[in-house]
């Protein structure tokens, strides 16, 4: 069976999609031959959207330019003719609603997704205080990517929900599928550290430090201090907005895992943490939990979003409600940091919990089922 990946970017760009373009492509490597297309914008169109932005800029309303008609017409057609000359037996497009919303062709197609673009208004703020007529056509476009495909792998139960409720595809036609960890190196099970460190050690990794819940993290660490426990923080992805002057706690504001250095610095960091503290205000999925997941590290996050779907409350970590502030995250890690024996089950059903669904290998193995199952349609 030959696969056609079409995205955005290129799946061979370790940073398209935060890894996920590279994990994705190089998991159906292991059981098909793939192809993998992907397009720069024409200039005509690039022209158009300038406009729009301009257009928007008068009317202090944002643009998201890649889910506007016009956009995502350019990009279906261009799809749609590649694929009149090279003829896969299945198209794999993940994450670009844009490339299939208006094609039309015989070719079956699994399109990946980890929200529903309905969903996300009023979610994320980057989808926020869009002009209506963009949320429109996003809205129409985003539906038509969803009608079009022959089946979907969704990231988590949250984008599922959005699917049935706000689009009506039917259950039979949509797989949740966890993501993996994007990692080069993942340690194995002989590797990981054998007890909890005699400090804490937290860790709190994002880009975003409002949407991940930074002054919550860093609040936290302070609240345990108060508790008279031994705690240390490592801030890694971005800089606190407030001055830190504590020094039990180290920012590195950016890593890049695709310089051998700094990979192997983030792997030092992941080996000597007791747990991943991550009190998001929104998310998706969250490739951070398999990531933490990969070193046996549990996740004290939140009920948010796709968070769920990764983070199982008792075996490897626990989902705090969106309302709880630094008190409640502050009592969960120190009442389970005091107990030996939960603590330890935690870390051993954490590397179980990866080991079984929130790996690439597990993914890989899922949209082969799909992939054989359109077909055979």
């Amino acid at each position: 069976m030959k696969i056609g990946f079409a995205g955005r970017w290129s799946p061979l760009d370790k940073t398209a999609w935060s890894g996920t373009y590279f994990f994705a492509y190089q998991a159906i490597k292991k059981n098909f031959d793939v192809q993998y297309f992907h397009y720069k914008w024409s200039w005509y169109v690039r022209e158009q959207l300038i406009l729009h932005k301009q257009i928007q800029k008068l009317q202090n309303r944002k643009i998201a330019v890649e889910f506007l008609r016009g956009y995502a017409k350019w990009f279906s057609k261009e799809l749609e003719k590649e694929l009149h000359q090279v003829k896969p037996d299945v198209l794999f497009v993940p994450g670009a609603p844009q490339l299939i919303a208006y094609c039309k062709t015989t070719v079956p197609i699994i399109y990946m997704a980890d929200a529903t673009f309905q969903q996300l208004q009023g979610y994320y703020d980057s989808f926020g205080n869009l002009a209506a007529y963009n949320i429109q056509q996003g809205i129409e476009l985003d539906q038509k990517a969803f009608d079009n495909a022959a089946h979907c792998m969704l990231a988590s139960d949250w984008a599922r929900q959005s699917a049935i409720d706000d689009y009506h595809i039917p259950e039979n036609k949509i797989t949740v599928q966890p993501l993996g960890a994007n990692l080069d190196i993942i340690p194995s099970v002989s590797e990981l550290k054998k007890e909890k460190n005699k400090i804490c050690q937290l860790l709190f990794l994002g880009v975003d430090w409002e949407r991940k819940g930074g002054q919550i993290a860093l609040d936290t660490f302070y609240a345990l201090k108060k508790k008279g426990m031994q705690v240390q923080l490592t801030i890694v992805g971005c800089t606190p907005p407030v001055p830190v002057y504590e020094n039990d706690i180290t920012v590195i504001p950016f890593i890049n895992k695709n310089i051998k250095k700094e990979a192997t610095l983030l792997y030092n960091i992941f080996q000597q943490t007791d747990f991943l503290l991550l009190p998001t205000r929104a998310e998706c999925a969250g490739l951070v939990f398999c990531e933490a997941g990969a070193f046996g590290i549990p996740s004290i996050t939140t009920d948010t979003g796709g968070v769920n779907t990764y983070v199982q409350n008792g075996i490897n970590g626990f989902t705090l409600p969106l309302s709880s502030g630094a008190e409640a995250y502050a009592d969960k890690i120190l009442d389970l940091y005091t107990n030996d024996d939960a603590y330890r089950q935690l870390c051993i059903n954490s590397r179980k919990k990866y080991d079984a669904t929130l790996n690439w290998d597990a993914w890989g193995d899922s949209f082969r089922q799909v992939a054989e199952r359109v077909l055979n349609k």
